[in-house]
């Protein structure tokens, strides 16, 4: 099994960050949809971005 490229890593991770919902419906829907308050929906897909672009990086350095 080949090892996934870099460039693949950071790729697949932004579509999953581009994918998440928008701060619009985050405020209007987020509390029917996920039973939380708006302010703590947005929170929450803030902190999953960050997560998710460390994860990305972690462990590669800068290109040159």
């Amino acid at each position: 099994m080949k090892a996934e490229s870099n460039e693949q890593r950071y790729f697949d991770t932004l579509k999953r960050i581009a994918s998440y919902q928008s701060p619009e419906w985050l405020r209007k829907h987020g509390e029917d949809e996920y039973g939380i308050t708006p302010d703590e929906a947005l929170e929450y897909a803030y902190e999953n971005a960050i997560n998710d672009a460390k994860r990305a990086v972690k462990g590669k350095r800068r290109p040159k």
